[in-house]
């Protein structure tokens, strides 16, 4: 391959990945739904991202407890976290505590030596390449991405997944307070009709007294 073809290569890649921000920076004015979001998200990025399986843990500050979402990448179908794998034992909750990205490699004849790596190695996976999902004012959760081959995210790819992470966190805590806004407008929607009743049920009284 000569140079101006790999210079070519690299060129439209960029084009690519550009196109893929825009394409992301859609989904986030598109969807307000966390899921709706994320599958919108896993397509686009699927474009230009070489990955298997992408999964993110979103923390509800509610109930303290992290909402994982994993999907195969190429059926789209959404895989159910594994109940007997602990969000401690996981990258992602290393990776939401210390607020740095984090790589997992496993060799093809390497003995799994934790039910993360048990769970990795049951789906083939040999890279795992964790980001923390943060904004300015909130840590969100983490973004995660899987592949069955080995040593796949070069520094580049690294670069690109860090600001493809600024952008999934800031959609992330948009959606989340969206939801928990129009939470609050229909309590607060409810409080008041009920609020009415009792004026109303008041009222028929005081007239069946006069």
């Amino acid at each position: 391959m000569g140079a101006e073809e790999v210079a070519e290569r690299s060129r439209l890649s960029v084009v690519a990945r550009y196109e893929s921000l825009v394409g992301v920076s859609n989904a986030i004015g598109t969807h307000r739904d966390p899921k709706n979001l994320f599958s919108a998200l896993v397509k686009e990025l699927h474009r230009v991202v070489q990955f298997h399986y992408i999964g993110v843990a979103i923390r509800d500050e509610k109930s303290n407890t992290f909402q994982r979402q994993f999907v195969d990448a190429e059926t789209e179908a959404f895989i159910p976290p594994n109940p007997e794998l602990a969000m401690e034992e996981s990258d992602a909750w290393w990776v939401y505590e210390n607020q740095e990205p984090r790589v997992t490699s496993l060799e093809p004849n390497q003995a799994p030596s934790c039910k993360f790596q048990e769970i990795l190695q049951k789906y083939g996976i040999r890279s795992v390449r964790t980001l923390p999902l943060t904004t300015a004012h909130s840590k969100v959760g983490t973004l995660t991405f899987a592949s069955k081959a080995s040593d796949i995210y070069t520094a580049e790819e690294v670069q690109f997944l860090s600001v493809v992470a600024e952008q999934i966190a800031l959609a992330f805590d948009n959606a989340l307070h969206f939801d928990a806004s129009q939470a609050w407008q229909q309590q607060l929607v409810r409080k008041n009709e009920s609020r009415a009743r009792c004026r109303q049920e008041l009222y028929s009284h005081k007239g069946s007294f006069s």
